[in-house]
């Protein structure tokens, strides 16, 4: 929840799923090639990697390579290592990229916690969370740094930005109760327009009809908190309220594309919530619904759980 508004200062809660990704790290023997093949080859890839690195790398993932061994650089330059070891990262991912489901702090976060386990045996989210957010600026800039720290820690997380240098960030201390435990997604189809794009046009928005914007952050920030308490408190009424609250105001906001709300509006006659996730989309598809309903089935739905394990080491020497 809060989506657009944390933009503006408002705050987003956010939740760690069941949908992982996995990344493994594997020893390689060093290949060896000719000074003048080695720098033709270095000379037509990434730059950023070195090319005895780059010839070392090998990586077996449907998630682009390139920021991948962006990740891995991130690594290299954050412990000051002079080069890299033979080495193969594979990457398996449940979680659809583009979709607003956080898979590219997914990868971040994997890719720094495998590898830095691998180079030098030590397992510390704090340290590999504030590697990710590095990497996490190639994809988006000036990222919130919510969506690493979400993937790395778990649980729900409380963010806000009050100013650029004045952030908070904070997992909440409690889990789902059982009782809520009826959510599930939707694929509305993958949006055509960006994330920045749809912020761009939210921005847009705020500067010609100030007023009416801000009454929309406002009542946002309001279903925020409501989802937040309801949650907490396991009070299921509270909860569909809110959320159908909160979606209203991201419809008056204009990023929801007209082919998805009446999907919403279906899901709410049948007494459940629906909410678009992340950017949105305007001209066709919205990326994935979060939606709560008993009956998930009775949509063709994914079933998730919130409030997941965040990254954890599951196999090692």
């Amino acid at each position: 929840m809060g989506e657009h508004a944390v933009v503006y200062g408002k705050p987003a809660l956010l939740a760690a799923i069941n949908l992982r990704l996995r990344v493994t790290v594997e020893a390689l023997p060093p290949l060896s090639f000719p000074r003048k093949r080695e720098s033709s080859i270095s000379s037509k890839r990434d730059p950023r990697l070195r090319g005895d690195d780059r010839k070392n790398l090998v990586i077996k993932s449907s998630e682009p390579s390139d920021y991948i061994r962006h990740a891995v650089e991130v690594v290299k330059q954050q412990y000051k290592l002079a080069s890299l070891p033979s080495m193969k990262i594979t990457v398996a991912s449940d979680i659809p990229a583009g979709y607003h489901l956080g898979s590219s702090a997914a990868v971040a976060v994997g890719t720094v916690g495998a590898v830095t386990y691998f180079l030098k045996k030590v397992w510390n989210p704090s340290a590999i969370n504030q590697i990710a957010y590095e990497v996490e600026k190639k994809m988006h800039g000036l990222p919130s740094g919510g969506d690493n720290t979400t993937v790395t820690m778990g649980g729900f997380i409380w963010y806000r930005k009050e100013l650029e240098f004045l952030k908070s960030i904070w997992q909440l201390p409690f889990k789902l109760p059982a009782a809520l435990d009826h959510f599930f997604l939707i694929n509305t189809g993958r949006p055509k327009e960006t994330t920045g794009e749809m912020v761009s046009l939210v921005k847009e928005l705020v500067q010609k009809e100030p007023e009416k914007m801000q009454k929309l952050l406002d009542f946002n920030e309001q279903q925020v908190k409501r989802v937040t308490v309801a949650l907490k408190e396991g009070n299921e009424e509270e909860l569909i309220d809110a959320v159908r609250v909160g979606e209203k105001t991201l419809e008056g906001m204009g990023v929801v594309s007209k082919k998805v709300i009446p999907l919403i509006r279906e899901i709410e006659k049948a007494g459940g919530a629906a909410k678009i996730l992340g950017g949105g989309g305007r001209a066709e598809g919205a990326g994935y619904l979060l939606c709560y309903h008993h009956d998930p089935e009775k949509f063709g739905a994914l079933p998730i759980r919130l409030g997941e394990e965040g990254i954890r080491l599951e196999a090692h020497d």
